[in-house]
């Protein structure tokens, strides 16, 4: 089973209305599940600097569509972030959907958490949902293959 979360319920409703025990996906959520304390190295992108760190970038790019209010965002984005770490093949960006709404339509995000791969400004391939570190290294590793083949 994938754990993913619904964006169009958040991305809809007012942030007031998100706050300690509103129902989202079917599920009440705590306002201690709407913090973030973990620490991060992720880069957050805005539209602003989207076309600088992923159009542009020599590598291939992962962009790491989430929400704070999203559980199964707040499960991936360690994993991401190890194994883009351990790898180095690859760079990590996260958007923040609730603050970038217009970048998450351009891209058609409905679901979250949603990654979405790129390679020289173009989206080469993707995944929706929490995924454990080997399916994560083998996003990574399909990523880089089709990278590779693409001529420079």
């Amino acid at each position: 089973m994938i754990a993913t979360c619904l964006r169009t319920t958040a991305l809809v409703a007012p942030r007031a209305l998100r706050g300690s025990s509103t129902r989202l996906t079917g599920r009440t959520f705590s306002s201690s599940m709407t913090s973030r304390n973990e620490k991060s190295d992720i880069l957050k992108v805005t539209g602003d600097t989207f076309e600088k760190e992923v159009t542009r970038s020599a590598k291939p790019v992962l962009v790491d569509f989430t929400a704070t209010w999203c559980m199964p965002c707040r499960m991936l984005g360690p994993v991401l972030d190890k194994a883009v770490k351990d790898d180095g093949r690859v760079r990590l960006v996260q958007i923040d959907v609730d603050e970038q709404v217009v970048l998450a339509g351009d891209y058609g995000i409905s679901s979250l958490p949603t990654v979405v791969a790129f390679h020289k400004g173009s989206p080469i391939d993707s995944f929706i949902g929490a995924k454990n570190a080997s399916s994560v290294q083998e996003f990574i590793n399909g990523v880089i293959d089709k990278s590779s083949k693409d001529p420079q």
